[in-house]
């Protein structure tokens, strides 16, 4: 074999060459891996009556680093987190929310160009301290069923793929921006009852699957409830 490369040299460069694209091939592949499994999130947040055990270490305005793992407010800021990321778009399913800091987390995202879609129970939209109403009157589109079903999904995408794909393609001249599709979702409503009193779970998570299954759920909901979204304002004062 050593003879007959020393005989061609014209494939021996060939052969070489191959072989090197090939190595920098696994090696980038086996890089980029390695990169995607550490950036994965999984983060499960369970809510009982620990959760506001803590709340009067949390009166000062010094930022504290809390112990409790069931802690309300911590718990809030890891949700908060998710949506400081969102880089193109924001799609919330979600029963009743009246959490302001999680409002003020979609203030930012709408400021930064990110698109939020929202769908809700008809009846806690207009409910007392409805946040839902609030996103409406920032100019995000509220849509809910029509029917007498209630609407009891607690869910949010954050960039799934093939919202961020319509997206792009809808604005050609816009400058693609790297982002990780993220799912929020679990049993608590976004209420203080839900995260200070009662016993849930949240889970976030970029599962591959889990996101685009409830990407997809989401826009069946959006599309079946195309025409019910002009209703919302009429119960906003």
């Amino acid at each position: 074999m050593y003879v007959w490369f020393n005989s061609q040299p014209k494939w021996t460069a060939i052969t070489i060459a191959a072989a090197t694209v090939v190595v920098s091939r696994l090696i980038y592949a086996t890089i980029k891996y390695v990169r995607s499994r550490k950036s994965e999130v999984l983060n499960i947040l369970i809510f009982n009556e620990l959760s506001g055990s803590c709340a009067a270490k949390h009166s000062g305005r010094a930022p504290f680093k809390c112990r409790n793992k069931y802690c309300t407010k911590s718990h809030i800021q890891s949700i908060v987190h998710q949506i400081d990321q969102a880089q193109h778009s924001i799609d919330i399913a979600i029963y009743t929310f009246t959490i302001i800091e999680l409002l003020e987390a979609c203030k930012r995202a709408l400021r930064r160009g990110v698109t939020i879609r929202a769908i809700s129970d008809h009846e806690m939209i207009c409910s007392s301290g409805s946040k839902v109403s609030s996103l409406n009157r920032l100019g995000v589109e509220v849509r809910m069923p029509r029917t007498t079903a209630m609407m009891h999904h607690k869910f949010m995408v954050i960039d799934g793929r093939a919202r961020v794909n319509d997206l792009r393609l809808k604005d050609r001249k816009a400058k693609p921006r790297a982002c990780q599709s993220v799912v929020v979702y679990g049993s608590t409503n976004w209420t203080l009852q839900g995260f200070n009193g009662n016993c849930e779970n949240c889970v976030i998570t970029s599962d591959k699957q889990m996101t685009e299954q409830f990407q997809t759920e989401f826009d069946r909901m959006w599309k079946s409830f195309e025409y019910s979204s002009c209703k919302v304002k009429t119960c906003i004062k």
